[in-house]
């Protein structure tokens, strides 16, 4: 069976320095998580601009693949 994991942390408040701070100590947090299992076979880590004050629901997220 093949299955995704996926999380979304909202960050408030942070300005371009820390936003980078905080991108690098999540790339670090999951390469920890990865090396763990070798059941994972990819990871991805990507940290954009958001938008808004709604909270995504996960399980309602769609994923186009290009």
């Amino acid at each position: 069976m093949k299955a995704r994991g996926i999380a979304i942390l909202d960050y408030t408040n942070l300005d371009f320095k820390t936003a980078a701070k905080e991108q690098e100590k999540l790339e670090k947090a999951i390469k920890e998580l990865v090396a763990g299992s070798p059941n994972v076979v990819y990871s991805q880590v990507d940290m954009k601009e958001r938008r808004g004050d709604n909270q995504p629901d996960i399980t309602k997220l769609k994923f186009r693949q290009t």
